[in-house]
């Protein structure tokens, strides 16, 4: 039970993070139930003012796993980002991870937005000698139609290394919108370790767009 008062907490307390963006973004915030854990994600990749340069991007992702002996898994990144180019952002801000604690990060981001594709690109780079490289990517697709229920997809990919492999995962989410709900069958891979240890996690979503 408590993980489910946990997921409904963070949901509700994190949708305040909602601004005014060029084009107006939401913030998407997704639960997954699956066979072995359940995970939350909430995204917010939003500007201060419609043509202002500068940036707040933050990510929360914790999974419970069904597993009482297993701890739980979670990152917090927050980064203050400038934009120097069209799309393309410079930014600093910190990691807090279940493996691996707080550290300053720096990193560059490309986005590109439209009414039915977004794309993210996000290398990051921990400032620490035990530091690690990592990239996020992100692609959705969501068709604008006249129907009311439309076809959604959403890959999102992640890499870490240091000195050898770290993490890495895909998430591949294929469903229906309608409104700003999005739901659906939902896969989750991992990779952990230089031996990339796998573990799959199948189950169903549920996203919900907060504006």
């Amino acid at each position: 039970m408590k993980k489910y008062i946990l997921i409904v907490f963070l949901t509700i307390s994190l949708g305040a993070f909602a601004q005014t963006e060029r084009p107006p973004s939401p913030i998407p915030v997704e639960v997954m139930a699956g066979n072995h854990s359940n995970v939350y994600q909430l995204i917010v990749n939003k500007r201060f003012g419609p043509e202002s340069p500068f940036k707040f991007f933050n990510l929360i992702s914790y999974e419970i796993d069904d597993n009482d002996y297993t701890p739980d898994d979670y990152i917090i990144q927050t980064i203050g980002y400038y934009e120097f180019y069209n799309g393309f952002d410079a930014g600093v801000g910190t990691n807090f991870k279940a493996y691996g604690g707080f550290k300053p990060v720096v990193s560059v981001e490309y986005t590109r937005f439209s009414p039915t594709w977004g794309i993210v690109v996000q290398p990051v780079y921990e400032v620490d000698k035990d530091g690690e490289f990592s990239t996020l990517a992100i692609v959705e697709w969501h068709p604008m139609n006249g129907k009311k229920i439309k076809p959604y997809f959403r890959f999102q990919g992640l890499t870490a290394w240091a000195s050898e492999h770290a993490f890495s995962y895909h998430r591949w989410r294929v469903g229906a919108q309608y409104h700003h709900f999005r739901f659906g069958p939902a896969l989750n891979v991992q990779y952990a370790g230089p031996d990339k240890l796998t573990s799959w996690n199948w189950g169903a979503f549920l996203n919900v767009e907060i504006f």
